[in-house]
């Protein structure tokens, strides 16, 4: 019998097409610039119907004043959403947020560099809309200095008093004084390619000095020096602050200039001013969880917990007692997020244990970064990583068990859904 003879065909596998990104061809992306631009000019016209309807009247007492300014772009893309802030003389105000928040923008708008699409700005209580740049009576500091390269310290600092048709002896006046202020006064023959960073920043801050205007304002003048550099301009921009009894607006990224600078601060994100406030205040009662954890560094730990009763019980099933006069008059939502500072863990055989021995919990450490005075510690808190500043007498290793006590005087407890702080 012969062998019956089988077939056999192979399965060959057909290759999965990759998914590819749809492109836009020229007439569909014409199409959506047109909808953007259709978006854009509806977003205008009715922020200016409604911006029609505003008195304008600038607040007594108040310096500079920015009433409801919104910043919308052709595009249809609203950078700036109804910012509000009342300055009053001689404050040294800080704008500080993550990249993209409209912090510069709001800048620009005050300085007249861009327009406004909606809303009133005041500046000694002269309405400042419709006013060119020029006759504003303010002076800039940009991040790039903008120095004459062909210039010396001397003419870049007296360009924009000839502007103005200043005499020389006036001129000369203004310039040795802001010179002597600013401690330049060897460097005035040189030209800026002969400086240093730090040199080229003090040009350019005595360039705005000379003009004697009514506001100064700075957009992250210090973000090109290093950082010991940074720390020294830091206080000398203070110093120049108090002793020229300027009001400045002043524009950064960096938190530690805000709380070191600031006599109050403006927190923005997506356009949106989060929190206006001293730095302590800011500080110490953030409105919600971004401010905490925009605020301080390093940045607050926050552990997702349920509440009841006074106690709030980790994910981790460890439970903490929260002091009656934090928690009086409050709603508490049952799942909430349970926020505590670095620095207010504390070591776990110290004062703060004796009086809170219920709160002492162990860590392990996973990395240990010694500042000289200091540890920032950071460890895993059942699976929870979590950072805790501790002094730097006692010796920290990776991989150590570490008791530590926290603080429940010092907690915050913000809604999970909406990040609003509750206390």
């Amino acid at each position: 019998m012969a062998d019956e003879k089988k077939d056999t065909k192979e399965v060959v596998e057909k290759p999965v097409k990759e998914k590819k990104f749809h492109k836009e061809n020229f007439f569909q992306r014409k199409q959506r610039e047109h909808q953007e631009k259709e978006l854009g000019k509806k977003r205008l016209s009715e922020a200016k119907a409604l911006d029609a309807k505003t008195p304008k009247i600038c607040p007594p007492g108040i310096y500079v004043s920015l009433q409801n300014i919104n910043k919308i772009y052709d595009n249809g893309f609203h950078a700036v959403h109804d910012f509000s802030i009342d300055i009053k003389q001689h404050e040294f105000i800080v704008f500080v947020g993550p990249s993209g928040c409209g912090k510069s923008t709001t800048l620009r708008m005050i300085a007249g560099l861009e327009d406004i699409s909606s809303g009133n700005l005041f500046i000694d209580g002269e309405y400042m809309n419709d006013v060119a740049p020029k006759d504003r009576n303010i002076a800039m500091v940009f991040q790039s200095y903008a120095l004459y390269p062909h210039m010396t310290v001397y003419d870049n600092m007296a360009f924009p008093l000839k502007i103005m048709h200043l005499t020389k002896e006036e001129i000369n006046s203004r310039v040795m004084n802001a010179a002597k202020i600013l401690q330049i006064e060897p460097l005035l023959d040189r030209k800026p390619k002969a400086l240093s960073g730090g040199q080229r920043q003090r040009v350019a801050l005595g360039r705005a000095i000379v003009r004697h205007a009514k506001v100064l304002l700075m957009d992250e003048p210090l973000s090109n020096l290093d950082a010991k550099l940074r720390v020294q301009m830091r206080s000398e921009i203070v110093d120049l602050h108090n002793k020229l009894n300027a009001t400045t607006i002043y524009v950064t990224h960096d938190q530690t200039e805000a709380m070191t600078m600031a006599t109050r601060i403006v927190i923005l994100k997506d356009g949106y001013i989060q929190q206006i406030g001293s730095p302590i205040d800011i500080f110490a009662h953030p409105v919600n969880q971004f401010v905490a954890g925009f605020i301080g560094s390093p940045a607050m730990n926050f552990f997702e917990a349920t509440y009841k009763d006074g106690i709030v019980t980790l994910i981790t099933g460890e439970k903490i007692k929260i002091p009656s006069e934090l928690t009086a008059g409050k709603t508490i939502p049952e799942n909430i997020i349970w926020g505590l500072r670095p620095e207010d863990i504390h070591e776990g055989d110290g004062y703060h244990a004796s009086l809170y021995p219920d709160a002492i919990f162990e860590i392990t450490v996973t990395l240990a970064e010694l500042l000289g005075n200091e540890y920032y510690i950071h460890a895993k808190f059942g699976d929870i990583g979590m950072i805790a500043k501790f002094p730097a007498e006692n010796k920290v290793t990776v991989g150590e068990k570490v008791k530590v006590c926290f603080n429940p005087k010092k907690s915050h407890i913000f809604d999970p859904k909406t990040g609003v702080a509750i206390f």
